[in-house]
């Protein structure tokens, strides 16, 4: 089966909203929280609101990796299943998988941990998540030791503990690695099922993590349902032009016995239909996609649910219908929230060619090529450069006035901080994605080839 291009671009333009929202997100708050988040004076901003917040989304974009994930791993397996080559062609996925997801982590902790020795930083951690590591120039012995126990704690994906550190983007590679095994065991367990079982068991398991709320693994089980889905329609058209063609054949000799059925109406597949004359209604078709359409919009909505701590004005029917597993834990029950919008985003546009076109254009495609190496650095750049740049903008504009917090220079001079943090944005922005670009082709596109040499080497 051919790759699902419009996958990359999704991916593509979420790691674009996280690298663009993480520039932001630990100093200016304001669009990342809902319209009616007190006090006012900070709040009411058309960008607290849907459909604009989405660009304030990163949370709702992790969730949308999941879904993403769960679909492009399962599609070229399930096109697979019924060959000669499946177990051979899952094993070589798994042992894969492991290399793929952690080669150009472990690169990038690396990275990260030798400019944290050197202390090139500008950047407050979160103390309470780096308490324990070694300080800058000190032994590098235990730099290397706190390295390797961190990426031990990454690739322990049951009993994972989120560390932070020097690159808190990289919480979420446990959840990727075990949603992964979680979409093999099943494709693999239910390899001796039939479609129209397994189209309505892998529902309901989701539906039940979803419920205890591990939104990670509904999200990745609901793209390998969208990824069967997507096989078994494929599989019917193959069908359906194979019983086309065979028909043709006999419709040149009318008086065979073959072509009696068919002329009786018996024969079955579309042919049946179509010479009973039968249609569905086109209300039934119109109906179908205002549905889908429907489905579409509300995922969109919950995705642009705002990080406030509680539901907020316009999400408040949500906690009449929530799990009690969740207990009002915001922590959870947010995600779950999130990942049931990406489904329900996924699954409408999978369900419609229109919305898929504008994912198949050459700068989405593009982002799409760069989208895990731009996840994976964008931190550690903006560690790096924003707080220098963004000041020295900020006084250069500003009269030599320095920038304090971020209120005060608002406060001080709303031109001077509006200009100061765009430029250096786009600036930023700019040299993210060109080390994305070359992470890419030198690094991640190499660890690619180097899984695929280890997979060759293991096999029998």
């Amino acid at each position: 089966m051919e790759r699902t291009t419009w996958l990359d671009g999704l991916r593509g333009i979420a790691a674009a909203i996280v690298a663009f929202d993480h520039y932001f997100m630990s100093d200016v708050w304001h669009p990342f929280v809902s319209f009616w988040t007190e006090p006012p004076e900070y709040n009411r901003h058309i960008v607290q609101l849907p459909p604009i917040r989405i660009l304030f989304s990163a949370h709702g974009m992790v969730t949308l990796f999941m879904v993403i994930s769960g679909y492009a791993i399962s599609i070229s397996l399930l096109n697979a299943r019924d060959g000669p080559q499946f177990l051979q062609r899952m094993s070589s996925a798994i042992v894969r998988r492991v290399f793929r997801i952690y080669l150009p982590v472990i690169i990038t902790a690396i990275i990260a941990q030798i400019f944290y020795f050197f202390d090139l930083y500008h950047w407050e951690f979160d103390q309470g998540l780096i308490d324990d590591l070694p300080r800058p120039w000190s032994n590098p012995w235990a730099h290397f030791t706190w390295l390797m126990h961190y990426m031990a704690e990454s690739i322990n994906v049951i009993a994972s503990e989120y560390r932070g550190g020097l690159n808190g983007q990289l919480w979420t590679m446990p959840l990727e690695f075990r949603g992964s095994n979680v979409v093999y065991l099943l494709i693999i367990g239910l390899s001796g099922w039939r479609k129209r079982v397994r189209l309505i068991v892998l529902p309901i398991l989701g539906a039940f993590f979803f419920w205890w709320g591990n939104w990670d693994i509904f999200g990745f089980i609901w793209g390998l349902w969208l990824a069967e889905k997507a096989h078994g329609a494929a599989s019917s058209e193959n069908f359906d032009q194979d019983t086309e063609l065979e028909m043709a054949e006999f419709d040149d000799t009318p008086n065979s016995l073959f072509s009696l059925p068919e002329r009786l109406n018996l024969c079955s597949g579309k042919r049946r239909y179509k010479a009973l004359g039968w249609r569905h209604p086109k209300s039934w078709s119109i109906l179908s996609r205002v549905g889908i359409a429907l489905v579409f919009v509300g995922g969109y909505y919950l995705l642009c649910l705002g990080n406030d701590g509680h539901l907020p004005a316009g999400y408040g029917f949500l906690s009449y219908i929530q799990s009690s597993q969740w207990k009002d834990r915001w922590h959870i029950y947010h995600f779950c929230w999130k990942e049931l919008g990406s489904a329900m985003l996924v699954f409408g546009i999978a369900e419609f060619k229109i919305l898929q076109r504008p994912l198949d254009t050459r700068i989405v495609q593009y982002l799409g090529k760069i989208s895990f190496a731009l996840y994976l650095l964008h931190e550690t750049i903006y560690q790096l450069f924003r707080n220098p740049l963004r000041d020295f903008l900020y006084s250069s504009l500003s009269g030599g006035t320095a920038y304090e917090t971020s209120a005060q220079a608002w406060s001080a001079n709303p031109f001077s901080f509006h200009i100061a943090w765009w430029v250096s944005g786009i600036l930023l922005g700019s040299f993210a994605v060109f080390c994305a670009h070359c992470y890419t082709k030198y690094v991640d596109d190499r660890c690619v080839a180097f899984a695929k040499r280890i997979d060759r080497w293991l096999s029998v």
